[in-house]
């Protein structure tokens, strides 16, 4: 059994994004923070050198837990953001049709060649 240190993250709540965890940089080595990538987790054996590792941070409550309730927090929250995001990808595109319908309505015409424009 291992540990992972997670905290709470600041941006992202409207996209289900509440908690970070910390990235194993030999990993990657473009995050320092990952919220929907468990596998990119840094594991430690022991709790003694994460709670080490956890005292160095101090910002948004860095806390350490265990290995396997991390991973799934992570996932579960990456479930949560392309929910999100879908949900948002739909909600511009039935606007977009709406928008688009209504133009549609402004240039149809009538049987007897006049313009006619419809309020939306």
């Amino acid at each position: 059994m291992g540990y992972a240190i997670i905290c709470n993250a600041r941006k992202g709540h409207n996209l289900g994004v509440d908690v970070l965890g910390l990235v194993d940089r030999s990993k990657s080595k473009r995050l320092w923070w990952t919220s929907d990538a468990p596998n990119l987790l840094l594991i430690y054996q022991k709790r003694d050198a994460a709670d080490f590792a956890a005292k160095r941070l101090r910002k948004n409550k860095p806390r350490v837990v265990p290995a396997d309730e991390a991973r799934r927090l992570l996932t579960s929250q990456s479930r949560n953001i392309c929910r999100a995001e879908i949900e948002a990808d739909h909600a511009a595109a039935m606007a977009e049709a709406e928008a688009g319908a209504r133009i549609w309505r402004t240039r149809q015409r009538t049987a007897d060649g006049f313009f006619f424009a419809s309020t939306p």
